[in-house]
């Protein structure tokens, strides 16, 4: 069976190998790209490799589909099931729940963000400066201008459709549906990367490169900020106990409580690009610069961590069945089993070492 499972693989330039603790896949190309999972229950994830891949969680590949241009962009799930997808190469794609191609747009520019569904709108920001709005139902393109060249922040969507979204003229803008800028709010330093977070009790938070963490009314009006040590790439993640973790480029990880008080932060061994992922209701995942996976509590407490190979700037994702999800800049793909995620949480093994090198072959 193995045998099979082997050439199958190589036959779209990959392997996997499962071990006691993981599946290793390893891919020629980089991952920044954070995945997601369909309703399904398949694992989506993008390359730089210009190539969109379907996993199941055992690291089987059940699909791919490849562009013309890199893939930096987080896809999203629409609610028909088609999977949605912006591109390097200033193409817009729309693809089935199986991966196959369906359609694609032109709206202009390289695509960074992840889009985010509006009613039938669908709205991302672009290279141009531009956060660009398409209506499904009537084919049509329309945008929003804001101040600097590129949207690299991914968008939030707002109770009243419209989205909350950062680039780097160091605003956070609210526009609405109708491309309308509504609201802005100038911060201190780039909005590079870091999504927004509403929070339960409606505010939206979000980091920038001038290290400092926003908070913000629906309205675009500052509640509060707070200066940390490095500049925030990460996207912020509310957790279900009202607080607020992310990771920074002083190679810390970070927890505030939902009035911007620090309850603590930990020690990473290089800065953190990659955002958090909740595991579970009380603890969360986040990945570094460092080739780790860390694990901590609700309340900033270090759990343990996952030795990998390879430097993260993708989020890890748990799937249905437990298993959580990371890929890494070099190309290689991990599917951690949830009995090795447990030994961590329970105390059992704090640190787990999956071991380097540690697949069939490599293309």
């Amino acid at each position: 069976m193995r045998t099979i499972l082997t050439t199958i693989l190589a036959l779209f330039g990959l392997t996997a190998m499962a071990g006691d603790d993981a599946t290793v896949v390893k891919i020629d190309g980089k991952f920044y790209s954070t995945p997601i999972v369909t309703a399904e229950g398949n694992l989506v994830i993008a390359s730089h490799n210009k190539t969109i891949y379907l996993f199941d969680s055992k690291g089987r590949l059940k699909n791919s589909f490849t562009a013309k241009g890199w893939f930096h962009a987080t896809p999203r799930q629409l609610t028909d099931g088609q999977i949605a997808i912006g591109c390097y190469d200033r193409y817009f794609y729309f693809l089935d729940k199986d991966g196959n191609f369906v359609s694609r747009i032109k709206p202009g520019g390289k695509i960074f963000t992840e889009p985010v569904e509006l009613g039938n709108v669908i709205a991302f920001g672009t290279s141009r400066g531009r956060v660009a709005f398409y209506n499904r139902l009537t084919d049509s393109l329309y945008y929003a201008r804001v101040r600097g060249k590129i949207i690299h922040g991914s968008p939030l969507a707002l109770s009243d459709s419209s989205v909350a979204i950062g680039g780097n003229g160091k605003r956070l803008c609210i526009i609405g549906a109708d491309a309308n800028l509504k609201a802005q709010l100038k911060t201190k330093g780039w909005i590079m990367h870091s999504k927004p977070a509403k929070t339960f009790d409606h505010q939206v938070v979000i980091g920038t490169y001038g290290k400092r963490l926003y908070s913000v009314d629906t309205l675009g009006r500052e509640l509060w900020q707070r200066k940390v040590g490095g500049r925030i790439h990460s996207s912020i993640l509310q957790t279900p106990d009202s607080n607020i973790v992310f990771g920074a480029f002083d190679s810390y990880i970070y927890c505030f409580d939902n009035r911007g008080q620090l309850i603590e932060r930990q020690p990473t061994g290089k800065k953190v690009v990659s955002s958090p992922a909740m595991v579970n209701d009380t603890v969360f995942a986040i990945a570094g610069i460092d080739k780790s996976i860390y694990l901590l509590t609700t309340r900033g407490r270090l759990l343990g961590s996952i030795k990998c190979e390879g430097s993260f700037f993708s989020t890890p994702i748990v799937m249905p069945d437990g298993t959580l999800f990371c890929c890494t800049m070099k190309g290689t793909l991990y599917f951690i089993d949830k009995k090795a995620i447990d030994d961590i949480i329970t105390g059992r093994r704090p640190v787990v070492e999956i071991e380097a090198g540690r697949y069939d072959y490599k293309y």
